[in-house]
This record gives C-alpha cells, structure tokens and sequence, in this order.
C-alpha cells in the first residue's frame, strides 16, 4: 500500500504544478485586477444667481430626463431688475428719437444762415463799393459787413451745437448697446433661477437642501449622476500592461452582481501610476527607498449596460482584459478563474 501513498502525493504534486502553470498561463493572455471601480459623469448641480429656494421638483435618489426641472429660486428680484433694464432701454430709445430730430434741426438752420450769409457778403461787396464811390455812407457799408459777420459767427456756433449733438448720438448709441446688453442679461438671469437637468441621471445627496434656503452662486446644492455611460478604472500592476492596448475587449464583474458578466472595451491606458498625482507623490531620494510594484488605471468602457442590473459608481468590480493569442486549452479554463 505504500506504492499507493507515493502514487497519491506525485498526483498532488503533479496537480499542484498543472494548475500553477494553468494560472499563469491565464494570467499572462487575460490580466485582471479586482482593484477596480465604477465610474460615471458627475454634474454637481449649482446656480447661476442667488436667491432663497422656493420649490424642489426632485427627491433623493429620482431618475430625471434631461430638461426636467430640478429647483426654483425666488424670481422677483430678477424680475424688477429685468423690468428696470427694460424701461432703460426705452428711455436711451427715446432720447436716440430725441437727438436725430436736434441734429436735424441744427442741420436745417445751418443751411438756411449760410445762404442768409452768402447773401449778406454780397450785400457788404456790393455796399462797400458804394461806400467807395461816395454813394452810400460809411457807415451803412459797416453795418452791411458787421451783418455778414454777425451771420457767420451765427453759423460757427451752430455748428459747434451740431457737432454736440452728434457727439450724444455716439453716446446714446453706446448706452443703448449697454441697456439692451442689460436687458438680456436680465432675462438670463430671470431664466436661471428655474434650473434644469443637463443630462439623464440620477439625482442624489437632494435631502441636503430645503426650501427657504439661500442658494449662492456657483454653490454645489447636489450631484447628478448621469446613467447615458459607464466606465471603469482599473488599477493594473505595471507588469500586467505589456499585453494590454487600447481596444481590446473585457469581461467585467462587478460585486454587487456576482452572476453577471459585463461586457467592456479598453478605452485608455493612463500616462502615470496613481501615486504620481497624488498631491504628495512619494520621494525615493531619501534613502529609504524600497521597490514597490506600481499600478496604472485603466480606462474600461461598459458595453451596452443593463437596465436589469443597473451600476453604482464607486463601486467595486473585477476586470480581466482578453490580450488574444491564447491557446485554445487556455481559453477552455479562463471562465474557471
């Protein structure tokens, strides 16, 4: 019987290597990491104006579609203001009215003195030459010439009015750019205080706020989450990245569902280990500098989630990554693992 106990303990050797080298050989064409974790986009609802909110359209943890309403900030403050720049405008329009009708008038009686003036320089000519010839008094030719002056003076300031008063039109023009520019950021700030869903998701943390308080600008109220897309960031040894690329396909577990498999692509390899952007990255010039296997995240995309199996982000998953090229007795004992 003692053949069979060396039988027995060569089997489990034999065994023991067999499925050490079959563990190998798995790891090496299929990589995987149970260092993972679920990923989506995050918008962290915030408002554009401040004001006490009135009304919350949403509860905790509710599916919203994109444009649904989510919250309403008091809106008569923007509406008086809205009001006030609307009745801005209509005065800088009426002055503009106002304006046009003295430029044309100071135009209008420009034209009519210069013509009085060209008549009242011949006059003058004409008087002087009779002054001259002893047909008309000296002082009669002065009168004609100071009447020609007085004409001309006449029309040197009306102009400087003119001028004036095309200097105001620039002005009005400038204001009633400012006011309609008020205006229109007037009705965008009366439309923010209605805030809308920006995409498809799941609104969370909402229990945080109530109606009556006082939301400030570009204060993060609470997060949506959006359920368009998932991904994964898979934390993968640096030994582990010479057979992963972009591209290649992945079979995805995650905890929460141990009987399902979601199907994944990889999307993107980062460009540095974790530690090295962490806001104190570890200094090995001291010394004290022990070797340590690094990690790099791996972007992997979820193909066609499941309504059925709906994901969490945050949570933890397992991803191997299909590198190909594996024998076929390989790929017969990878669902195994």
């Amino acid at each position: 019987m003692r053949w069979l106990k060396h039988v027995a303990v060569l089997f489990i050797i034999l065994s023991v290597v067999l499925g050490a080298y079959a563990y190998f050989q798995i790891a090496r064409y299929y990589p995987s990491t149970d260092d993972a974790y679920v990923h989506a986009h995050v918008v962290n609802i915030a408002p554009r104006v401040t004001g006490h909110i009135i009304a919350i359209y949403v509860h905790d943890n509710q599916t919203v579609r994109q444009g649904q309403p989510l919250l309403k900030i008091d809106p008569r403050a923007y509406r008086y203001a809205l009001q006030k720049a609307r009745a801005d405008l209509a005065q800088a329009e009426r002055q503009k009215a106002s304006i046009r009708a003295s430029i044309a008038g100071a135009g209008a009686q420009i034209q009519v003195d210069r013509i009085r003036y060209r008549n009242a320089r011949r006059n003058a000519r004409r008087a002087e030459a009779l002054a001259a010839q002893k047909y008309l008094s000296a002082q009669a030719a002065d009168n004609a010439t100071t009447a020609a002056q007085e004409l001309a003076a006449s029309i040197a300031a009306k102009q400087a009015v003119l001028a004036q008063a095309k200097a105001q039109q620039s002005l009005n023009r400038a204001r009633i750019a400012a006011a309609r520019a008020a205006v229109r950021t007037a009705r965008l700030d009366l439309s923010e205080t209605t805030i809308y869903a920006p995409m498809n998701g799941v609104a969370s943390k909402v229990d945080r706020i109530h109606a009556g308080d006082v939301a400030s600008v570009n204060q993060d109220l609470f997060p949506l989450i959006g359920n368009a897309g998932y991904w994964i960031s898979a934390n993968y040894k640096e030994t582990d990245l010479q057979r992963i690329h972009p591209g290649q396909d992945t079979a995805i577990r995650v905890d929460m569902y141990p009987g399902h498999r979601f199907a994944g692509r990889v999307e993107s390899i980062s460009g540095g280990a974790g530690n090295a952007f962490s806001l104190l990255p570890p200094e090995n010039a001291t010394g004290n500098w022990v070797k340590v296997t690094q990690r790099i995240p791996v972007r992997i995309d979820v193909l066609r989630p499941s309504r059925h199996f709906p994901l969490r982000i945050g949570s933890s998953a397992r991803v191997t990554v299909h590198t190909g090229g594996a024998p076929r007795w390989v790929r017969f004992l990878e669902p195994y693992f």
